[in-house]
């Protein structure tokens, strides 16, 4: 009777699952393609196991018989290799999309672009007589304008609409640098933070003239020449969470009709099984048609029912983490659990001072059902430290994290924004050990994981990439996702008192 091949599967860096065979697959291809199926994984991969020969270094898997009956086999992606070996000159038709595409962040300390030969002369000797004499420098009209001119050029390579708080690191930034700039009242760069937004306004108008997308979005607005249409202020559509690539531009030579030729092309692959999708080409078609995707979900409501029938890719795990790089240019799961992890022993010590009220005594429950569960599990740990976080923070969550048994499951499919924890009989309230958790949005099933936090950080991958609005019940709970573990701030959201108290403790803890 064949033997059992028991395996750890490590999918990526913050994710392993496990896989028992009932008999060991005859070649490594076999395996493959098991391990694709199971985990519906889309790329292409070879596979490494850790030989007990070399204290359990990892080789590569040649042969079917080396790997032991108990082994850990990690998924090393092809595509990953391919991307991160080749050349410019080997990668044109991938950087091409890319060249309408923001890949930076508002840094911490912005800097100060290099101006004209002429205006950098300027500055440079008002800056000698600043320090030699205190004496700033006067500038003429056409001065000023470019040096507004380059700095708003600079501050679009990081967004259209910049915040308040990000004209004043600008200007500050520029009086910084250039002493002789600096006013005489005030923080000393006031009017230049005045200046760089009307300037900046003004540049939009320009790109906008040209057609680039993520201005001319709000073009023809309410004006003299067309009174009767909407007003100036109103449905702006610009990045409100710390989106890099909001709204991209169409990638050089493609067109509307092109980019919807490769959606087809891309839908086409889905409609083989899982085993036979060709990983690579749907990598490419996704990473191609990101402008189109984003212009259909930002400028058009369609329902999740009609995306899932577009965009099959983004409603499969790794094309979805994928899309919120495009879109944020953060690796999700990473950063989510990094940051998490990092404050775990923080907020479970701030839940413990929280006893009082109904909310207190439900947090008392929630930290008396985790000390039941393993001190090494990290999956336990996480779902504790979420579910007490909607707690601290005073939310409803019982629209959004349900739980059922398996037998009511079907009754339980409704809802606009749920995650559905299919739990044992006589389970705790909060899922530690789930059977599995399903993600639910308007009513459609769209994916589920093995893993309440996995699930959780799927959610909010999905309400990223499809432009949807945070639960209204569980807002501040999101907003610590995006704010304080994700760091996805452009200073413009005003964070509610008590959130904002919670993320100065945690930065002063570690």
């Amino acid at each position: 009777m064949a033997s059992p091949l028991k395996l750890r599967i490590i999918l990526d860096d913050q994710n392993a699952e496990k896989l028992i065979l009932p008999s060991r697959p005859e070649t490594v291809d076999d395996l493959i393609s098991e391990i694709k199926t199971r985990f519906e994984l889309l790329h292409d991969f070879r596979l490494q196991y850790e030989d007990p020969d070399f204290n359990n270094a990892l080789c590569n898997l040649v042969s079917i018989e080396s790997l032991p009956s108990i082994a850990t086999v990690k998924v090393v992606h092809l595509i990953d290799l391919d991307l991160s070996s080749m050349s410019t000159d080997d990668t044109v038709i991938l950087s091409s999309p890319e060249r309408s595409c923001r890949t930076e962040a508002w840094p911490e300390n912005f800097t100060v672009p290099s101006f004209t030969y002429d205006i950098e002369y300027i500055l440079s000797k008002g800056n000698t007589a600043y320090e030699q004499e205190g004496k700033t420098l006067k500038l003429t009209k056409d001065q000023k304008h470019n040096i507004l001119e380059a700095m708003a050029i600079e501050m679009y390579k990081y967004t259209g609409y910049p915040s308040g708080k990000q004209f004043g690191k600008a200007a500050e930034a520029l009086v910084k640098k250039h002493a002789c700039l600096k006013e005489k009242t005030g923080t000393g760069y006031d009017g230049w933070k005045n200046s760089l937004r009307f300037k900046m306004g003004n540049y939009r108008t320009k790109l906008s003239r040209a057609g680039v997308k993520d201005v001319s979005v709000n073009a023809g607005k309410r004006s003299r020449i067309n009174p009767t249409a909407a007003s100036s202020h109103s449905n702006i559509k610009r990045p409100r969470r710390g989106e890099i690539n909001y709204l991209p531009d169409y990638p050089a030579g493609e067109s509307k009709e092109s980019l919807e030729a490769q959606r087809n092309e891309l839908s086409r692959e889905f409609e083989k099984v899982a085993a036979e999708r060709d990983g690579a080409l749907i990598f490419l078609l996704m990473h191609r048609t990101f402008a189109l995707r984003r212009e259909e979900i930002i400028n058009s409501s369609r329902p999740i029912a009609e995306l899932r029938e577009r965009w099959p890719a983004l409603f499969c795990e790794a094309q979805l983490y994928k899309e919120v790089h495009r879109i944020t240019n953060q690796n999700l799961p990473f950063s989510f659990f990094a940051s998490l992890d990092r404050y775990t022993p923080h907020l479970l010590n701030l839940y413990k001072q929280k006893q009082s009220g109904t909310f207190g005594q439900k947090m008392v429950g929630l930290l008396s059902d985790y000390s039941r569960q393993d001190k090494n599990d990290v999956q336990a740990a996480r779902t504790a430290v979420l579910f007490g976080l909607a707690l601290y923070l005073k939310e409803d969550t019982s629209e959004v994290f349900r739980s059922c048994k398996e037998a009511d499951f079907d009754k339980h499919q409704k809802g606009a924004v749920v995650l559905l924890a299919v739990t044992e009989e006589n389970a705790s309230a909060v899922p530690f050990s789930p059977q599995h958790v399903t993600i639910i949005l308007e009513d459609q099933v769209v994916l589920s994981h093995r893993y309440w936090a996995d699930a959780l950080v799927i959610l909010f991958g999905l309400i990223y990439a499809l432009h949807l609005e945070y639960p209204e019940k569980l807002k501040g709970f999101f907003e610590f996702i995006q704010i304080v573990l994700l760091n996805l701030d452009d200073g413009r959201r005003q964070i509610k008192p008590k959130l904002l108290s919670l993320k100065n403790e945690l930065e002063l803890s570690v």
